[in-house]
């Protein structure tokens, strides 16, 4: 059964390049039909020869013999001639071939790498959640080329053993069956063993392909940790931990290739005892006088043919079965369920960025892998995904508010209180409830999802860079590309130390932009957000890495930008959100408290008392820094 569905999926990837193929298995057969009715000719010449020296009369190979033609109407020059002519066919046929069959399998698998990256970015923030980086880029590099080999390789030396044994079997049986039918007594043999080999292979190499993203998240968290690995000198600690990654997979390759050294030693075995049952019985016809010794030379020859052919069998079993393997894998990705994507009456926005929110109430599926503010879900461990358990954790519950176009909201609350959940779900990385938010009166499940995102922009606490200029990535998302980011970069209070770079806009970030301070990432995240132009922009705590008089020019500038703006405001600190229209404060997912700044303090409640924390803290701050001075 499994069987079946992996050849239908084989004949669906090869549908759309069937017509390259056909050309390429059109040149594959003269390639074997040549090469199989060339040594007849050899044979002819080499009778000729024997019938000149010996003075006796020319005997025609059979299978000439079957097409009416007779030895004796060709010279050994003209019979050679014919040889050589055949042979030559046979080479330049090859060029096609190979065209028609490789240049196919690469536009195959460029198909399933853009089905692969179309499918993982339709694919939501839970998806994510529970995926290791590893797994993903294994998809996209060893499986991916694993099918690819498979639709190339595996389908020229596949069809080509099918095609040149054919042949060289309908000429072996041509110049004498009996000889034939003894050549072929090792092939049941070689059906049991392939039959063994093959499945062996296929649940090894699947094995393989599944340990590599292990192996491969194993290497991405030590480079993407190196700072904190060399910061707490635990280099040989994590050389260790890789090593016994290492060492598995290499024991898991051991063990396919195990496979793969008793495999082709045993077609060659099998095929070695068929030569030495033609050479002795063949020879016994040749004394015999039953056979010229044009055609068991001939014949020899023929049977030399075969054995590139199995081993090429060989091949070509291993890279079906290895090919299975990884489409399989490919199938199960692409099975995932998009769980957020826009509904048969999905419309674009319309409307000035008006938000309401209706009892809200949201829980992860399992427990959450990352705290709320504090840590990037894809940085999260392998070994935390596999402490998942089903049971849901609830992250708000019952939350309601209403923000009028052109007013900012600014939330505050203890780290895990549910602040960047609730941001999350208002771009919908997550899916909210039916009917819990509305943007300008429309549950923001009817619109279409890049209408929503362009509307509604999230400047995230944890800023990811892309490995580009710091012009391109400032404006990632802006109207105009190739705009001028500078009025952006001044909003956020970055113009100045960006100009101090070397090649200044043109600077190229590294990975992650880690050439930048941890607070110009933030603000180059802010100014990326404002270059959106959105009707809605929301902050989630993304000053928190800057000092207090940057953060209070950035607040000052962010009022301009907020001007006709709906804004929410995601901080820990008070004087991030104190002059917003409407605040409220999340304790454990619940809304604890609603009002202005001067309501607020004047309830003495949590945020009266974080606010008066927190100013005591920046006197003893000030002082500190006056005394210094």
């Amino acid at each position: 059964m499994r069987l079946t569905h992996d050849i239908k999926r084989f004949r669906e990837l090869l549908r759309p390049e069937r017509g390259a193929y056909a050309l390429g298995l059109f040149a594959l057969f003269m390639v074997n039909i040549t090469e199989a009715a060339a040594p007849i000719f050899m044979a002819v010449a080499i009778d000729l020869t024997e019938a000149s020296l010996t003075g006796s009369a020319v005997k025609t190979p059979p299978a000439l013999a079957m097409l009416g033609i007779s030895a004796a109407s060709f010279t050994i020059i003209s019979a050679i001639l014919c040889y050589l002519v055949l042979q030559t066919v046979a080479n330049v046929a090859r060029y096609p071939m190979l065209m028609h069959t490789a240049v196919p399998s690469h536009r195959i698998g460029q198909t399933l790498r853009r089905k692969l990256v179309t499918h993982l970015l339709s694919l939501s923030q839970s998806f994510y959640d529970r995926s290791r980086s590893g797994d993903l880029m294994s998809l996209a590099t060893a499986d991916i080329n694993a099918v690819r080999m498979m639709m190339g390789p595996g389908v020229l030396v596949g069809i080509d053993t099918l095609f040149i044994v054919s042949m060289v079997l309908l000429v072996m049986f041509a110049l004498s069956w009996e000889l034939t039918l003894i050549a072929l007594i090792p092939l049941p043999l070689i059906a049991l063993f392939t039959n063994f080999f093959s499945h062996a292979e296929y649940n090894r190499f699947e094995a393989v392909q599944e340990d590599i993203g292990e192996l491969t998240e194993r290497t991405r968290e030590s480079y993407a940790g190196i700072r904190i690995i060399q910061g707490y000198a635990r280099e040989d600690f994590d050389g260790d931990r890789f090593q016994d990654y290492s060492l598995r997979h290499y024991a898991k390759n051991m063990h396919l290739a195990r496979i793969r050294s008793f495999f082709d030693p045993t077609l060659d075995l099998m095929m070695g005892a068929s030569n030495v049952l033609v050479f002795v019985y063949g020879g016994l016809m040749v004394v015999e006088n039953t056979m010229t010794l044009g055609t068991f030379v001939a014949f020899l020859f023929l049977i030399n043919y075969l054995s590139g052919p199995m081993i090429g069998f060989g091949w070509a079993i291993s890279l079906f079965q290895r090919g299975r393997a990884s489409l399989r894998r490919l199938d199960a990705f692409w099975d995932t369920k998009i769980e957020i994507q826009n509904s048969e009456e999905a419309k674009p926005h319309r409307g000035d960025g008006g938000l309401v929110i209706k009892d809200l109430s949201f829980a992860y599926a399992g427990p959450k892998l990352v705290e709320d503010e504090d840590e990037d879900p894809q940085t999260a461990t392998a070994d935390a995904k596999d402490d998942r358990t089903s049971e849901p954790i609830r992250a708000l519950e019952g939350v309601s508010l209403e923000l009028a176009a052109g007013q900012t909201l600014g939330i505050i609350g203890a780290v895990g209180s549910g602040k960047s959940t609730l941001a999350r779900l208002l771009v919908r990385l997550y899916e909210p409830p039916e009917g819990t938010v509305l943007l300008d009166g429309v549950d923001i499940r009817d619109l279409e999802l890049e209408s929503l995102r362009e509307t509604i922009v999230m400047a995230p606490q944890n800023t990811f860079l892309f490995s580009d200029t710091v012009a391109r990535n400032v404006m990632l998302s802006a109207a105009d590309p190739d705009g001028e980011p500078e009025t952006f970069t001044e909003l956020a209070s970055l113009h100045s130390e960006l100009e101090e770079l070397k090649e200044g806009y043109d600077t190229m970030l590294g990975e992650r932009g880690v050439n930048l301070s941890g607070g110009q990432r933030q603000r180059l995240a802010i100014a990326r957000a404002i270059a959106a132009d959105p009707k809605v922009l929301i902050l989630d705590d993304c000053l928190s890495a800057v000092d207090a008089r940057t953060e209070e020019a950035i607040l000052g500038n962010l009022r301009r930008v907020f001007d006709g703006r709906t804004g929410v405001i995601i901080s820990h600190r008070v004087r991030a959100v104190q002059r917003c229209d409407q605040i409220i404060v999340l304790e454990e997912g619940r809304v604890t408290e609603r009002g202005t700044h001067a309501e607020l303090i004047e309830a003495n409640g949590y945020y009266a008392r974080i606010a008066a924390e927190q100013t005591d803290s920046e006197d003893h701050e000030d002082h500190t820094t006056g005394a210094a001075e």
